[in-house]
């Protein structure tokens, strides 16, 4: 039986988060995932799966709005990531990333961090929440297996104004997996089912740039 392209399975929401782009302000991002995977046994000791669940890249597209009067942003995320050569896993999901401007978080200012005057720590720096749902597949190994979890991910940034249309933004997360990120069946010695937990962490840092494209608006 042939394996799901998660690729393709993530072409729908791309889609629909460019059509939204046209007339607003879009986000790219780029990460690099430090994974702290681990396996029980039977309620046994986490042990570490690093070697099969490697580090790896990951691509998220955010589309932005924000409430009226204070500076909490709202930016629906789709992403992927993916890594391993002989072992392959695939990972695509979304999360509604929350950003807290706690430094300026009155201003009403609808408009680009490059427009607002002020010190840039008090302008653009922020804290995000981030909840979310996560498919997962892995390929390669007899526990090869698919497996949907609930995300909960939390971090920091601070924006850099480089013009009306242009945002960078340096920033450094988590997010961790409630659940198995994967589910497979085994059979032991005695052709017993044996019960595997699995758990996610993923410790991320990169780079994020914001488009705006609604001119009117700044």
């Amino acid at each position: 039986m042939n394996k799901p392209d998660y690729r393709k399975t993530l072409l729908l929401p791309v889609a629909l988060l460019f059509g939204l782009s046209l007339s607003a302000q879009v986000g790219i991002t780029t990460l690099y995932n430090f994974n702290d995977a681990r396996q029980s046994v039977d309620n046994g000791t986490f042990q570490e799966l690093s070697p099969i669940y490697e580090n790896g890249p990951e691509l998220a597209l955010n589309y932005w709005f924000r409430l009226p009067k204070n500076r909490v942003e709202f930016l629906p995320t789709v992403y992927y990531t993916t890594a391993g050569d002989r072992v392959k896993w695939s990972e695509y999901g979304f999360q509604f990333k929350t950003n807290i401007y706690v430094f300026d978080l009155a201003t009403d200012c609808d408009c680009p961090t490059f427009g607002k005057q002020g010190p840039q720590l008090d302008k653009g720096f922020f804290l995000q929440l981030s909840p979310g749902v996560a498919r997962h597949g892995l390929r390669g190994t007899p526990a090869d297996g698919q497996s949907t979890s609930f995300t909960l991910g939390a971090g920091m940034g601070i924006d850099f104004g480089v013009s009306n249309l242009l945002t960078i933004t340096p920033l450094v997360s988590f997010r961790h997996h409630f659940g198995n990120f994967y589910e497979s069946d085994f059979i032991d010695a005695d052709n017993q089912p044996v019960e595997y937990r699995n758990r996610l962490t993923s410790y991320q840092v990169g780079l994020q740039a914001t488009f705006r494209f609604d001119k009117k608006r700044y």
